[in-house]
């Protein structure tokens, strides 16, 4: 079935400028296009407000299971094995309130002070930031040729590394490991008796067809890994902060919640998120579909076109999500300076990739959210090509 991005329906921008926070049309000057955080601007999937809309009607709210309602852990479930390869025992989902909180409390569970940690990089900074924050050393995985590689993995391991913290799919640089290369990351880490915490809150926008492999799958190994999973991606739920761990197997996921106070009501999902996590997983998958193929498009309408700026290198499409991670190193600009600029000349804000959001490795390179409409891309890249050489002129940007 062909799937059109009138599927999707058209964005509330007057609502947007008032709702949507985290660097977006809430927190930017009027008149600037941002392109910035991964949060689409793509209204919800009717059938999401629907399952609201009929909860909300009656007027009770009361607590919901410690671990999430049994009708979301099963969804997650069923997608899992659906989309993502994985056989997933609904007994081993934990509901959390948003992947970030999800992979915080599995950093604090899994890592004891002063444990070697292998985190990405680059990389999106609440990976290493919940390795911090349970205490964790930090030791960096490279990216070769813009791809995370075995034999990376395998120089980056010391005989003290305890975890191994992942982000599958990628994000900044969109790339997807393969089913046969989750299968040897596992076999790897399994091997060296490595635990395995794998952020796939991108698992829902893989692109072109590619086959996605969850590292769930792999619960048979030694070291079995815990996968971190959310909805704010590929259905849009940033808002409603819904996520879930699904830990290697229904004893271990008992003894999280115990651990992370969720028997005791510290951490918890509110029920209403979750109805709507439930009728996105069980309802949406066309509308997913539609998105996906909107996604794909955006992509590679953003590609041809950035390519052709003087100083913009992208070396190869991305596999997945829904951001672009360009290589502006021969604008000869720095990264935060080049996104103030063209902030400023262009109106259109971006993010830059600096330490504060990706890690060290992804200086010299801007990122841009694509997840809107066709007209606002449009928009946003015309403004950014008529600028550019004023962008790339030698005046610094004016600071108030």
């Amino acid at each position: 079935m062909q799937h059109t991005l009138h599927d999707l329906g058209s964005p509330d921008f007057e609502a947007l400028r008032v709702r949507a926070f985290n660097l977006r049309w809430a927190t930017v000057d009027e008149g600037v296009i941002p392109l910035t955080a991964a949060d689409p601007d793509l209204p919800v999937a009717p059938a999401i407000i629907e399952a609201i809309a009929s909860y909300i009607r009656v007027p009770h709210f009361s607590y919901g299971p410690s671990t999430g309602l049994p009708t979301f852990r099963n969804a997650v479930a069923r997608h899992f094995s659906q989309t993502k390869h994985a056989d997933v025992d609904p007994a081993r989902v934990i509901a959390t309130n948003s992947a970030a909180s999800g992979i915080t409390l599995v950093a604090k569970h899994v890592l004891r002070a002063g444990d070697e940690v292998i985190v990405q990089d680059p990389v999106d900074f609440l990976v290493a930031e919940s390795v911090r924050r349970a205490g964790g050393s930090i030791r960096f995985w490279r990216a070769e040729a813009g791809r995370f590689t075995l034999d990376g993995l395998r120089a980056a391991i010391t005989e003290k590394t305890r975890a191994l913290f992942l982000c599958h799919p990628h994000n900044p640089l969109g790339t997807l490991w393969t089913p046969t290369e989750v299968r040897a990351i596992a076999t790897l880490a399994s091997e060296r008796k490595i635990q395995i915490v794998s952020d796939e809150v991108w698992s829902d926008v893989v692109l072109d067809g590619r086959p996605m492999r969850s590292f769930a799958a792999h619960a048979d190994e030694a070291c079995a890994p815990w996968v971190i999973y959310g909805l704010s991606k590929g259905f849009g739920l940033a808002g409603l902060r819904i996520g879930a761990v699904i830990a290697p197997d229904a004893q271990r996921a008992a003894e999280f919640s115990h651990a992370q106070g969720f028997d005791h009501t510290i951490e918890g999902v509110s029920t209403i998120s979750q109805i709507a996590a439930t009728a996105a997983l069980e309802q949406c998958s066309e509308w997913r579909a539609a998105f996906l193929t909107h996604c794909a498009k955006q992509r590679d309408g953003a590609i041809n076109r950035l390519r052709k700026l003087e100083g913009i290198t992208i070396d190869r499409a991305s596999e997945a999500t829904f951001v672009v991670f360009a290589n502006i190193t021969a604008t000869g600009i720095d990264e935060s300076e080049l996104a103030q600029r063209i902030e400023h000349h262009a109106k259109v804000k971006v993010v830059p990739g600096s330490p504060r959001w990706f890690g060290t490795a992804a200086a010299g390179h801007i990122r841009l959210s694509l997840a809107t409409t066709h007209e606002i891309l449009d928009e946003a890249l015309t403004r950014i090509e008529r600028a550019w050489p004023l962008i790339l002129s030698t005046a610094q940007t004016p600071r108030c």
